[in-house]
C-alpha cells in the first residue's frame, strides 16, 4: 500500500495514530514507517499502537539499534550462515538469498547460542532497513510506497536435522514470531525453492505462528528448477539474479553462485563446537519444576557492590532475571530473558548502586512438560 492510496477514513486513522505515539522514540519518522503498523493491523488504531509500543520495548531490551554500529556476530555465524543481499526485484524490493538447506544448522547451534543466532538474523534485517534509509528511492516503486524485501529461500541440502534437532526448531519458531511482531509489511514475496517433502513437517509447525498476510506472500516450489526459475525471472531481472538461479549475475571470477554476496554454508568444523558441558565445581544445584520459578534473595549492604552470576542448565534453556525489591514491588534490573545455557555457561554482572534486597530469578514457567536442573554460583563483591 502507498500513502496516496489511503481513503478518507484511513487518512483520519493515520493522523490519530501519529498523534497517539508522539511520545515514542521511533527508529525512523517517515509516514511510510508508521503506515506499516496500520496496514499490519488493518487500520485498527489500538492494535497498531499496541504492536508498535511492544516492538519499541523489544528494540530497547535487545539494543537492536546498536546492531549496525560495531556489533560483531560470532565467527561461526559469519562464515557458515548462508544469507546475503543480491540486488532488487522488478518492483524495486530489496532482494535477499538464504541458502537455508546448505546451513549446517546443528553444527551452527552447537557452536553458538540461540540468542546469538537470532540476533545475527536480526542484524541482517536491520541492515536491510538501513539500506532503505540510506537510498530510499532505490528500494521504492514510488515516493509514497513502503519499502519492502523479497526473499529467496533455497532448501537444497535440507535434511532432518533442520526438523528434528530441537534448537533448530525452536529458533525457526522464534524467528517467525520475531518477524511478525517487529517487522510488519517488510516482506513483499518469499520464494521457497528446492523444497523436499520433509520440509512440509517444518512448515506445518511454524505455520500457526504466521499471520495470514505473511502466508499469502509465500510461494513454495519443489526441485523442478524449470518451474521455480521461471517464477523468479517473472519477478526479478536476470542481472539481479545469480546465474545458478536462472539469471546472469556472477562473481568477478565467473562463479555462478555469487559467493561473494552469499556464502555456501557448509559443514561447521568441530573446532567451533562448545567443547563440553560447563564445570559444576563451586556451583550449587537447583531444580525448577515445570511451570514454576525459583527466586533467590541477596542482601546488598553497600552501594557500588557488584552482583556476579555464573550458571548453566543440564538440559535446555531457562529464563533469567534480576530484580531489586522496593517495598512490595520488584524493580527489573536485568530484564527477563530466556537464556540458552545448556552447552555453555551464562556469565554476567551488574553494579548495585542501591542497597537493599536483590532477587535473582530462574523461571521455568514457560515449560509445561519438563523440569530443569541448573548449577549456579552467585556472589556479592
Amino acid at each position: 500500500m502507498e500513502m496516496n492510496q489511503l481513503n478518507d477514513e484511513q487518512k483520519a486513522v493515520f493522523k490519530q495514530f501519529r498523534a497517539s505515539i508522539q511520545d515514542c522514540q521511533l527508529p525512523e519518522s517517515a509516514d511510510t514507517y508508521l503506515l506499516r503498523w496500520l496496514v499490519a493491523r488493518n487500520f485498527d488504531l489500538a492494535k497498531a499502537e499496541n504492536m508498535l509500543r511492544n516492538s519499541l520495548d523489544w528494540r530497547r531490551k535487545y539494543r537492536v539499534d546498536l546492531l549496525n554500529d560495531g556489533y560483531q556476530s560470532p565467527d561461526v555465524l559469519t562464515k557458515y550462515f548462508a544469507a546475503g543481499h543480491l540486488g532488487v526485484d522488478k518492483l524495486k524490493s530489496n532482494l535477499l538469498l538464504i541458502r537455508y538447506g546448505m546451513i549446517d544448522i546443528k553444527g551452527v547451534l552447537l557452536s553458538s547460542k540461540k540468542k546469538d543466532y537470532v540476533m545475527h538474523v536480526v542484524q541482517i534485517v536491520e541492515k536491510t532497513l538501513a539500506m532503505f534509509r540510506k537510498d530510499p528511492m532505490k528500494y521504492k516503486r514510488s515516493p509514497d510506497a513502503i519499502s519492502q524485501a523479497s526473499v529467496i529461500v533455497d532448501l537444497e541440502g535440507f535434511s532432518m536435522n533442520h526438523v528434528t534437532f530441537k534448537p533448530a526448531l525452536d529458533t525457526a519458531i522464534q524467528l517467525v514470531q520475531m518477524y511478525e511482531a517487529n517487522y510488519p509489511e517488510l516482506l513483499r514475496r518469499v520464494f521457497i525453492i528446492n523444497a523436499p517433502k520433509i520440509f512440509s513437517i517444518l512448515y506445518s509447525i511454524v505455520l500457526p505462528f504466521m499471520h495470514e498476510r505473511t502466508r499469502n506472500k509465500i510461494q513454495i516450489f519443489s526441485h523442478d528448477a524449470k518451474q521455480w526459475k521461471a517464477a523468479l525471472l517473472a519477478d526479478i531481472d536476470p542481472d539481479q539474479l545469480p546465474a545458478s538461479y536462472g539469471g546472469t549475475m556472477t562473481d568477478p571470477d565467473g562463479n555462478p553462485n555469487c559467493i561473494t554476496k552469499v556464502n555456501m554454508g557448509g559443514v561447521v568444523p568441530n573446532s567451533y563446537y562448545f567443547n563440553c558441558k560447563p564445570d559444576t565445581r563451586n556451583k550449587k544445584p537447583l531444580s525448577i519444576s515445570r511451570g514454576s520459578k525459583e527466586q533467590l534473595e541477596f542482601q546488598v549492604n553497600q552501594a557500588a557492590t557488584v552482583l556476579r552470576w555464573d550458571f548453566h542448565s543440564e538440559d535446555s534453556d531457562i529464563a533469567f532475571a534480576v530484580y531489586r525489591k522496593q517495598g512490595s514491588e520488584l524493580i527489573p534490573v536485568v530484564p527477563y530473558d530466556r537464556v540458552d545455557c545448556d552447552l555453555s555457561a551464562e556469565e554476567g554482572a551488574i553494579d548495585c548502586y542501591d542497597t537493599g534486597v536483590y532477587i535473582v530469578e530462574f523461571d521455568n514457567s514457560f515449560s509445561y512438560f519438563r523440569s530443569k536442573k541448573i548449577w549456579y554460583s552467585i556472589t556479592i563483591e
